[in-house]
């Protein structure tokens, strides 16, 4: 397994923003999503895309700070071909100690886009 870092990209409220549909960080099968959440995912949106079906899983956090960790992974994330899937998380389950939140890709690659809308929203 391999680490890709994804980048987060903060949005501008009233500013029409391209960053919802362009670029993106591409993650292979077997790979692991590493969003620098920065412990925070009360205002983060997490949007996947599959040219071909695949499964993602959003690995359970650590306890501290995840408290609910316990809960387990999500693997229930089926992104179906050609489709974009949308996630927001609760931190209290799926935080790791480093703030970062992973998620790996079962089959197919994943295109990841993580945007935060800002607090003023």
């Amino acid at each position: 397994m391999v680490d890709t870092a994804v980048a987060v990209t903060t949005l501008t409220e009233g500013t029409i923003s391209g960053d919802l549909v362009a670029g993106g960080t591409s993650v292979t099968t077997g790979n692991v999503a590493v969003i620098a959440a920065l412990g925070e995912t009360r205002n983060l949106i997490i949007a996947m895309q599959a040219a071909s079906a695949s499964v993602v899983t959003v690995q359970a956090g650590d306890n501290p700070p995840a408290q609910r960790q316990g809960l387990g992974a999500n693997a229930t994330n089926t992104i179906g071909s050609g489709e974009v899937r949308l996630l927001m998380l609760e931190g209290g389950r799926y935080v790791q100690d480093d703030g970062t939140i992973r998620i790996t890709v079962g089959a197919n690659t994943v295109i990841f886009r993580v945007l935060r809308a800002p607090d003023t929203v």
